[in-house]
């Protein structure tokens, strides 16, 4: 068993620590949560001889080794699993404070944690970053993307927004849900095998042989459901979670994707693909917000810049200018 009570004395000493101290901790918790530091410090965007003098540092003050090493990637010992619980608490807790000063001084500041759909986050998080640091530059935006964007994934901080096209039921009961706007869903296959028809059923669509994201997806169940309830199921040939993992499966004529106007329109830049819409099938999509956010002025902000992206005076344009 580990003694837990020296590694819990020596994480004491960064509560209330200088922002350096702070963010060794911040760069070990990217570390662990990437699996390895090339991952990490393309995240962070720093160099990776430096993220490892900095976990170095961090391990010889603590006393103990964090990390386990290996050729494919980096996970925390058992004494590093207890850092890493603390570390994410005092984060938590200087993020709350920063929130609390800017409320205080009127200027928002601190990370606001948005997870996003891939097809999303390649579309619209470039241009959310860009407005909301034209108006707050202090406010830090930390993207999850795919499946680790989801609720469901037990994230520790939890996530303080959430774009979904289909909400659990367990994010029901853990967020306050905002509705954006309802998009048409597109099946997208290969340009070779498009049906020759403007739209086809959903029926049409479940005997296809289908590319979709992996569990927990709520609309991946979604899908599931839909077809549970007509007798048959869905026919995977394959799983991923980035659009364009999708895209390689899709212009190869391997399976399909599923996915509403916005992200089949991203996906249509290419023209090796094409898309038919599905009559009858839509993608609701709801903005999740933590009414237990660590940061709620900065959440607030973000989470209106993205009902302003997705009013239906902009999205329309915003689409048209990703494609």
């Amino acid at each position: 068993m580990v003694d837990m009570m020296p590694i819990r004395h020596h994480m004491k000493s960064f509560v209330g620590g200088t922002e350096m101290e702070l963010k060794k901790l911040r760069f070990f918790v990217k570390v662990a949560e990437a699996g390895g530091f090339r991952r990490a410090a393309e995240a962070l965007n720093i160099a990776q001889p430096a993220l490892t003098r900095q976990i170095q540092a961090l391990e010889a003050e603590i006393g103990v080794p964090l990390l386990v090493r290996t050729a494919a990637g980096a996970s925390p010992t058992p004494q590093g699993e207890i850092v890493l619980r603390e570390a994410r608490e005092i984060l938590a807790r200087a993020d709350a404070l920063a929130s609390l000063v800017s409320r205080q001084t009127g200027k928002p500041a601190g990370e606001v944690r948005v997870g996003l759909p891939s097809a999303l986050a390649e579309m619209l998080l470039s241009d959310l970053v860009r407005r909301v640091k034209s108006r707050y530059p202090e406010i830090r935006i930390i993207c999850r993307e795919g499946v680790q964007g989801q609720p469901e994934n037990g994230e520790h901080p939890p996530l303080d927004l959430a774009i979904v096209s289909v909400a659990s039921k367990s994010a029901r009961q853990r967020y306050k849900l905002i509705p954006l706007m309802d998009e048409q869903d597109y099946l997208v296959t290969c340009r070779d095998l498009v049906p020759k028809e403007p739209s086809i059923t959903i029926d049409e669509m479940l005997a296809m042989p289908l590319v979709l994201t992996p569990l927990p997806n709520a609309r991946r169940r979604h899908l599931a459901r839909i077809a549970q309830k007509r007798g048959t199921s869905l026919n995977i040939v394959a799983e991923a979670a980035s659009m364009q993992a999708q895209l390689n499966l899709v212009r190869q004529g391997l399976g399909s994707a599923v996915l509403p106007l916005s992200a089949a329109q991203a996906m249509l830049r290419d023209k090796r693909v094409a898309a038919v819409a599905v009559d009858g099938l839509l993608s609701h999509r709801v903005l999740l917000m933590n009414p237990q956010s660590a940061n709620p002025l900065a959440t607030e902000i973000v989470a209106d810049e993205i009902k302003s992206i997705f009013a239906p005076e902009n999205f329309e344009q915003f689409v048209a200018e990703v494609q």
